[in-house]
């Protein structure tokens, strides 16, 4: 059975923050900036958005990584990004505990200067049990390349991951950086 999503869906709504349009175009006066890099969005670049922690997080999750992705021109694998994102946000959506005040899984998405993609994805579980077993048992099974999942999969696809409990202290995030193709 084919899944169908209408197109509305991979733009966000009015209520999901990004950072202004991409900034393209010629250096100012004084500048010296070689001709591959007038049409190279500004640097960094975030987008910002969050839904009930529900199963179709992950798939609305992919297309606005997709769509935004692909807006600011990331110079890595935007395919193996969207798979770190399903990998997250699948993650957050079965293993998270919902509370009563917070029932909601954000995404994150930021390009540095250096081109580097972060991907937070924020649950309002604040518990990571054995997150060090979890990274040793998902770096051997990287190690094999067999049946990738989760951890597994965002550590074979070269993602460093981590996480924490943000300054608000709800929750938890987990944080994957990405590094790009560019130099």
């Amino acid at each position: 059975m084919t899944h169908v999503v209408s197109a509305a869906l991979a733009f966000p709504l009015a209520d999901a923050r990004t950072t202004e349009a991409p900034e393209t175009g010629m250096p100012n006066d004084g500048e010296t900036e070689s001709p591959a890099a007038y049409n190279l969005p500004r640097r960094p670049q975030r987008f910002e958005r969050s839904w009930p922690l529900q199963p179709t997080a992950d798939r609305l999750a992919r297309i606005h990584a997709r769509t935004w992705l692909t807006t600011w021109r990331w110079a890595g694998d935007h395919d193996e990004a969207q798979l770190v994102v399903d990998a997250l946000m699948d993650n957050a959506v079965r293993h998270a505990v919902a509370t009563a005040a917070e029932n909601e899984v954000g995404l994150i998405l930021q390009i540095t200067e250096d081109e580097d993609l972060l991907i937070d994805v924020s649950d309002p579980d604040p518990k990571f049990e054995g997150f060090d077993e979890v990274l040793t048992a998902a770096r051997t099974r990287a190690e094999t390349g067999v049946q990738l999942t989760g951890v597994a999969l965002v550590l074979g696809l070269g993602g460093e991951i981590t996480w924490g409990i943000p300054d608000a202290g709800s929750g938890k995030t987990v944080r994957v950086r990405m590094q790009s193709a560019a130099p």
